[in-house]
């Protein structure tokens, strides 16, 4: 049995359709795929049906762990909240016509009081009961203050729900203060492993400061700085075997032949891991 799953976020091949971003992930061997419920809403928006992604996802035998993604819902105003909140049970309900599972929930831009976030969190996974997929809160390394996994996780201890999971990203890890040799800080190993919903699998450059870099900085896993092998171990002795996916923003990659890319990413995915 293979340590972990892979994963294809589908941000890596844009600009391509929503269909041939499926097609593409299947033909290149990956297990599983990352929507993002833009393409899926543009989908619709075209006249299409629902259930018609659900068979070419069906059809692709690729498995769906999660999707992306949840806003707004820690706003601090109440009427903007429960509009964020409607939002994402709307998006919720087409994820579970999906059969996707988990649907990443962004941080908060600005600097917001945990306690306050933690306590939005479960009122969003309160939310989400109905659909059966549970959002999973993400830090992300460029924003004011959810920038790291203990941050993350203090929200995830904080909502006090049995759903609340956490989304890493290898990337996320060194952007909000990380070093290339150490991804993780020693609380990886203390979650429980049914707490970390999917890790997004990427890598930093060597020519940008690590301040300066953003999400179209990354790079394909192995072609940066980033000790991925070390992390993919980390991830072994603690026991997770979930879903690693490679999420990249880069318009490098966004202009060549989608399928060859998806193919390249599994390839250095599986060599970064080994």
């Amino acid at each position: 049995m293979a340590d972990f799953a892979f994963a294809l976020n589908t941000s890596t091949i844009q600009p391509a359709g929503l269909m041939e971003k499926i097609r593409a992930t299947a033909a290149a061997g990956y297990d599983a795929i990352e929507l993002w419920i833009m393409d899926v809403e543009a989908h619709l928006a075209a006249g299409k049906p629902v259930a018609d992604v659900r068979k070419a996802l069906d059809d692709a035998g690729l498995d769906r762990p999660s999707m992306i993604y949840l806003k707004g819902w820690w706003e601090p105003e109440a009427a903007a909240r429960r509009a964020a909140l409607d939002e994402a049970r709307r998006r919720l309900d087409i994820a579970a016509q999906l059969g996707v599972r988990r649907f990443v929930a962004g941080p908060p831009q600005a600097s917001m009081d945990t306690t306050w976030v933690g306590q939005c969190y479960r009122q969003l996974l309160d939310a989400a009961a109905s659909s059966g997929v549970w959002p999973s809160f993400e830090f992300l390394g460029f924003v004011e203050k959810f920038t790291t996994l203990e941050s993350a996780w203090e929200v995830c201890r904080l909502a006090d729900h049995p759903q609340a999971t956490l989304t890493a990203d290898a990337w996320h890890f060194f952007r909000g203060g990380g070093t290339t040799e150490s991804l993780d800080a020693p609380l990886l190993a203390k979650i429980p492993n049914e707490r970390l919903s999917i890790v997004h699998w990427d890598d930093a450059p060597a020519d940008i400061p690590r301040e300066q870099q953003t999400d179209g900085s990354r790079v394909m896993p192995g072609d940066g700085i980033l000790n991925l092998k070390g992390l993919a171990d980390q991830l072994r002795r603690k026991g997770w075997r979930g879903t690693l996916s490679l999420e990249l923003f880069n318009e490098d990659y966004w202009r060549q032949d989608p399928l060859e890319v998806a193919r390249i990413g599994l390839e250095k995915m599986k060599e970064s891991v080994a």
